[in-house]
């Protein structure tokens, strides 16, 4: 407790000013209990603020997964579809190519008429 100056050392000081001492006091704590109350409600609400966001950002991250496995499939069978052209492609010609090796196609004359016949000579 402080002493206050205007009163003798060794005395107790006045009842009146106590009291008022007191008040003062008293009013301190209240402003401080005031202020940490404000202080809560706005940390309550920065909070509630924070859990709203964190759970559009889990349903925009479940929306993404979902998003990204239906992307990846659809390129998969992409990649998957031009490897089998490109396999038929390449038995296609292998094909083609041991077909005229052996002969099965001819190769040779470009045109689509057949020789002549020979004709049998007339008596």
């Amino acid at each position: 407790m402080d002493i206050d100056p205007e009163v003798a050392p060794g005395l107790e000081p006045a009842p009146q000013d106590r009291v008022k001492d007191l008040k003062r006091q008293t009013d301190e704590v209240i402003d401080t209990l005031e202020q940490n109350m404000k202080r809560l409600v706005k940390r309550e609400e920065n909070l509630e603020g924070l859990e709203y966001i964190s759970m559009e950002l889990e349903e925009e991250t479940k929306v993404f997964k979902q998003t990204a496995k239906k992307v990846k499939r659809t390129y998969w069978w992409k990649s998957r579809k031009l490897v089998v052209v490109i396999v038929v492609g390449v038995l296609v010609i292998i094909l083609i190519i041991v077909l005229l090796a052996t002969g099965v196609i001819p190769a040779g004359s470009s045109s689509s008429t057949p020789p002549p016949m020979p004709t049998a000579p007339k008596p």
